[in-house]
């Protein structure tokens, strides 16, 4: 079975409804999910889980450890639940955060996507921010790519995670990051400052020379217009208020452009389609050059 990593913090209105599009693929029977709070959570979260413990026939969480560094706090839940992902997974290892929303086909068009690529360090499921846009609006489209990585709907095979990630998730590390990605990636040709861990694993890929693969039409969103580095407090009220204004406003351009309190923020939330026209076999068509 393979498994899915769902690291969580302290937006239980936000994973109930990451959640709810999960659900809604009605693949949940295929995986074993590892729920991967982090030190200080919510225990909304744990609410919210039970609240679809009937749609989830094999599941987990997997209980903090407290963190002994404060700048790879979120990086090291992270990695950790990866590797623990992969140790109960016999092949792929999806990974939805907590405020990631994914599309019907998200299950299918991964799987057929390594079916077809093996090969593939991860298969990212929205929008590639590091090319120019995509030159095809086919919902059986992909690309492959390299030197681009983002933690929003991520797919990898068990053994990558082994053979490339675990060897860098080690005690340097998490002591500085920075440093370390300094010390063992020279070459980076991005900042050194993006060095938590989707930086630490854009690195090891670009090392590892497999491809990256992406869809032409994204199989996901990142609604967190509040959170984790967005300097905002979670929002207030009753659990079932909060559910209520993520679900009015996430689905929908206009509000959540509003509701950001920052434009680069409200560009990197904006709602995509969850339902993609079906399809039956991926056609690789590349992407425009880079610029």
């Amino acid at each position: 079975m393979d498994a899915l990593l769902i690291p969580c913090f302290n937006r239980p209105e936000l994973l109930h409804e990451t959640l709810k599009n999960l659900v809604a693929t009605g693949d949940m029977d295929t995986v074993h999910v590892v729920f991967k709070p982090d030190s200080g959570y919510s225990p909304s979260i744990l609410t919210v889980i039970d609240l679809f413990r009937t749609h989830l026939p094999s599941f987990e969480v997997v209980r903090p450890t407290p963190a002994k560094y404060t700048m790879t706090k979120q990086s090291r839940n992270v990695l950790t639940g990866y590797i623990h992902a992969a140790s109960v997974s016999s092949g792929l290892v999806f990974m939805v955060e907590e405020d990631v929303m994914v599309s019907r086909d998200f299950f299918k068009f991964n799987r057929e996507l390594f079916r077809l690529h093996p090969n593939t360090f991860a298969s990212l499921s929205r929008t590639n921010l590091n090319r120019s846009a995509a030159v095809t609006d086919r919902t059986d489209a992909y690309y492959l790519s390299d030197g681009d990585y983002c933690s929003i709907g991520v797919t990898m095979h068990r053994d990558t995670i082994f053979n490339y990630i675990q060897p860098h998730a080690n005690e340097r590390y998490y002591r500085d990051c920075i440093a370390y990605c300094r010390s063992n990636f020279p070459k980076a040709y991005f900042p050194e400052g993006h060095a938590e861990q989707d930086g630490l694993i854009r690195r090891i890929q670009m090392a590892s020379g497999k491809p990256t693969a992406y869809p032409h039409v994204p199989r996901c969103f990142h609604a967190g217009w509040y959170g984790y580095n967005r300097r905002r407090s979670p929002m207030t009220g009753t659990l079932e208020q909060k559910i209520q204004r993520v679900q009015d406003t996430i689905y929908d351009k206009d509000k959540a452009i509003a509701a950001a309190i920052n434009p680069s923020w409200a560009a990197d939330s904006l709602p995509e389609n969850l339902n993609p026209e079906p399809w039956t076999t991926l056609q690789h068509i590349p992407p425009t050059p880079r610029p």
